[in-house]
C-alpha cells in the first residue's frame, strides 16, 4: 500500500535510493539540509569500510554521492567494521567501529577530528560498539554491545555511566544493537536477542518497553534499530522480519512498511538497462513484487525537517523512504 491512513496518520511512500555504493549499509543518520550518512562494510571488498555521505532530495533521481570518510592510509581516520552512525548540533558525524572499539568523530565533510575507546569491559571501555545516539547536552550514548549494556560518554569520550547487564528483565539487555534519543531526552534501545524495545532515562533508568518474539502485530525477531519522530511516534527496525513497525509514544502497535520500491532507483536503472539480457530476464519473471519488498533492513532514521522515515534496506542495496504527511486531503466530489 503506498498511501496508509491509521489513527490519525498519513504514511506515503516516496521513492527508493540505492545502487553504486550504497551496499553493506547497517547505519543511517539525518544531517543538515538534504545530507544523509550512512555507514558501510563490505567483507568481499577486502574488508572495505566507510561512511557515505550522499544528498537524498525530496523527489526521485534528487540524489547525489558528494563523499565517503575513511582513508586507510591514516590510522586514526580507518574504519574496519563500523556500526552506528549520528550527527551533532553541529553536524559532526560520530562512528562506532565492532572491531576496533573505538568511537570516532569527524567534521560535516568527512574531516577527521578525534576518536577514542580501547577493547575491554571496565566502565569506559567498550566490547563491539553498535548503536550511538546523542542528547539535548551533547551527551553520546553508545551501545555496548557484547558488554549488554549502554554508556554514556561526553563529546570528548569522557566516561560518564552507564546501565545495563545480560539478561531479560526490565532494564537488562541481551546483544543490544540501535539506539536513539528523541526529543524528551529518553534513550530508546532495540534489545536485540531480547526481541523488545527498551526506553530508559538518560541516566539509565528503566521506564519501559514493548514487544516479544513473533512475528505478529506488535511482534518482533531481532529487532536491529529504533528511531522517534517529533510526534512520538516509534518506528523499529523488526530486522528478521523483513518489516519496519510503527508503534505510539505507549508502545501500542501502529501499523508496518514492508517495503514498497515499485520503481527502480535512478542508480539501479543504469545498471539495468546497459545489459539487455537483464532487461529481458526481468520480464520474464511472473511478478516483480518480491523485488519492492524489505529484506532484512538494518537501520532506520527520521528527518524531522523533511517529515519523512529513511529505512536502510540492506540486501536490497537501497534506502526506502515514507513522508508522515501532515496536510493530506481526500478529493472531495460532488454528487
Amino acid at each position: 500500500m503506498l498511501t496508509q491512513m491509521v489513527r490519525d496518520r498519513v504514511y506515503d511512500f516516496s521513492h527508493a535510493v540505492g545502487g553504486r555504493d550504497i551496499l553493506g549499509h547497517v547505519a543511517v543518520a539525518v544531517g543538515a539540509g538534504d545530507d544523509v550518512y550512512c555507514a558501510v562494510r563490505i567483507p568481499g571488498y577486502n574488508y572495505f569500510s566507510s561512511v557515505i555521505r550522499l544528498t537524498i532530495g525530496n523527489v526521485p533521481g534528487d540524489e547525489e554521492i558528494v563523499g565517503m570518510f575513511t582513508d586507510r592510509s591514516d590510522a586514526h581516520r580507518r574504519l574496519t567494521w563500523p556500526a552506528g552512525v549520528a550527527v551533532d548540533g553541529e553536524y559532526n558525524v560520530y562512528v562506532t567501529d565492532e572491531w576496533l572499539n573505538t568511537v570516532t568523530v569527524y567534521d560535516r565533510e568527512g574531516a577527521y577530528l578525534r576518536h577514542w575507546g580501547e577493547a575491554g569491559s571496565d566502565p569506559g571501555q567498550l566490547g563491539g560498539p553498535s548503536g550511538i545516539g546523542i542528547d539535548s547536552r551533547g551527551h553520546i550514548y553508545v551501545v555496548d554491545s557484547l558488554n549488554h549494556r549502554v554508556q554514556q560518554f561526553t563529546a570528548e569520550g569522557g566516561y560518564i555511566g552507564g546501565w545495563g547487564g545480560l539478561g531479560n528483565g526490565p532494564g537488562e539487555l541481551h546483544s543490544p544493537w540501535g539506539l536513539t534519543v528523541d526529543d524528551q531526552d529518553e534513550v530508546y534501545v532495540a534489545d536485540h536477542k531480547n526481541h523488545r524495545v527498551q526506553k530508559f532515562t538518560t541516566s539509565g533508568e528503566y521506564l519501559a518497553d514493548f514487544g516479544s518474539y513473533g512475528s505478529g502485530r506488535g511482534e518482533l525477531n531481532r529487532p536491529s534499530d529504533v528511531t522517534v519522530d517529533p510526534d512520538g511516534d516509534v518506528y523499529v527496525c523488526d530486522w528478521a522480519n523483513d518489516r519496519v513497525q510503527v508503534f505510539d509514544a505507549g508502545g501500542e502497535y501502529i501499523t508496518s512498511f514492508i517495503g514498497d520500491a515499485q520503481e527502480l532507483t535512478k542508480w539501479f536503472k543504469e545498471t539495468v538497462y546497459a545489459n539487455d539480457d537483464v532487461v529481458k530476464a526481468r520480464r520474464r519473471v511472473d511478478s516483480l513484487e518480491p523485488e519492492w519488498r524489505l529484506k532484512l533492513p538494518c537501520a532506520v532514521a527520521f528527518d524531522a525537517a523533511k517529515s519523512r522515515l529513511i529505512i536502510a534496506d540492506t540486501q536490497r542495496r537501497r534506502f526506502q523512504i515514507y513522508n508522515k504527511l501532515k496536510d493530506y486531503a481526500e478529493p472531495q466530489v460532488n454528487l
